[in-house]
């Protein structure tokens, strides 16, 4: 895929938001290893994606760009953590500290760029844990399904439930990409296209310009 038929959309003065077909596979581990450079880049999904080929493809993309590159797997790391339990129940204090603590474990330090690859519900609490970890570190938003990248994965929002209520503890922490690929939705069932299209409607229903 060559970077120049991309679509760029600005977002707060940068062209953040990258959307094409095919984007995860062919054009995500180039972009990230020539323009958010750093070691280790951390991949966090949920059990259910974990089951298809979305993170083998990625490791394969990942480790072709590098070796173009000359680079050392020490130097340029890849950690993946894909044990996150599908569902809303996820988007709690106790899930984003698993994840902490494995990132401790594993040595991350403030150098790390954490890759959100799922819907709403890994967007959220993992950008929290990236506005959080080592006081804030870089991460990107890969959503999966239409209403994340139509929403969630947009504008910086990271949160997690709490027993009084949903997305009342998070932040603003702006993502380094949100890297939307056209070639998720064709797994998507029909009511995960629904809910997806629904935000669509409101959000041009509401707009100003």
């Amino acid at each position: 895929m060559a970077t120049d038929t991309v679509t760029k959309v600005p977002i707060l003065g940068k062209e953040s938001i990258i959307v094409d077909y095919g984007l995860w596979k062919n054009y995500v581990a180039k972009d990230l290893l020539a323009n958010i450079t750093t070691s280790p880049y951390v991949l966090v999904c949920d059990t259910n994606l974990a089951k298809l080929d979305y993170v083998s493809n990625f490791q394969q993309s990942f480790n072709a760009e590098r070796e173009k590159l000359g680079k050392r797997v020490e130097d340029v790391r890849l950690l993946i953590y894909d044990r996150v339990t599908p569902g809303e129940t996820s988007k709690s204090r106790k899930t984003k500290a698993e994840v902490e603590d494995w990132l401790l474990a594993q040595g991350c330090t403030r150098d790390t760029v954490i890759l959100a690859l799922g819907g709403g519900v890994v967007g959220d609490m993992i950008g929290f844990v990236a506005a959080t970890y080592m006081r804030g570190v870089r991460f990107c938003q890969i959503p999966t399904s239409l209403l994340a990248m139509v929403d969630s994965s947009i504008g910086g929002k990271t949160a997690i439930d709490v027993p009084m209520g949903k997305n009342l503890v998070g932040s603003f922490w702006q993502p380094e990409r949100v890297y939307i690929d056209l070639q998720f939705l064709e797994t998507l069932d029909k009511r995960q296209v629904c809910n997806g299209m629904a935000e669509v409607v409101k959000t041009a229903a509401i707009w100003d310009e």
